[in-house]
């Protein structure tokens, strides 16, 4: 009788022991996930904005192949669709990049923020140039106009810190 007792005193107190380690371990197990989950969130906005501000770059410079051939009398003004079409896909871009920059400076972090704003600035940067025509009034598809080239250049290289910060703060 001795033993049902010990064995019913000992299943008693590895059944508190066992709920009270539930009690406390639960709480650490929501709050990582309650951060898998942040993070996950995060990595879905840079991505987002990444995409976004590549599709953006593209379109810039698909718009500035049709301007310098449209300048030299290779194409028709008839193709004003097609650069209507860039344009409108353009504007997209930078609609899905301002949406994604405000969730980001919505849940941060800071540094992730001023990256995100470099971003911006380099594309508008590339948008701004995006009519400047070759100097010697030529077409080569191959090489952009210097001064496309060096706004391409640095919005390739704001995307990448951008992908950078990025990576730190959601892996």
């Amino acid at each position: 009788m001795l033993t049902a007792v010990g064995a019913a005193v000992i299943a008693a107190v590895a059944s508190l022991v066992g709920v009270t380690l539930g009690a406390l371990v639960e709480p650490l197990k929501l709050n990582a996930a309650r951060r898998a989950k942040l993070r996950q969130e995060r990595a879905d906005r840079c991505a987002g904005f990444i995409e976004a501000a590549v599709r953006a770059r593209q379109h810039n410079i698909d718009l500035n192949v049709i301007h310098r051939r449209r300048e030299i009398g290779e194409l028709a003004e008839a193709d004003a669709e097609r650069t209507a079409g860039y344009e409108d896909s353009y504007y997209a871009a930078r609609a899905q990049m301002r949406s994604f920059f405000g969730l980001l400076v919505l849940s941060g972090p800071d540094d992730l923020v001023a990256q995100a704003r470099v971003v911006r600035q380099r594309d508008f940067d590339l948008h701004v140039v995006r009519l400047e025509v070759d100097e010697d009034g030529g077409f080569d598809r191959m090489n952009l106009p210097p001064v496309v080239r060096k706004a391409t250049g640095a919005a390739d290289r704001a995307i990448e810190e951008f992908a950078l910060v990025a990576r730190k703060h959601t892996s």
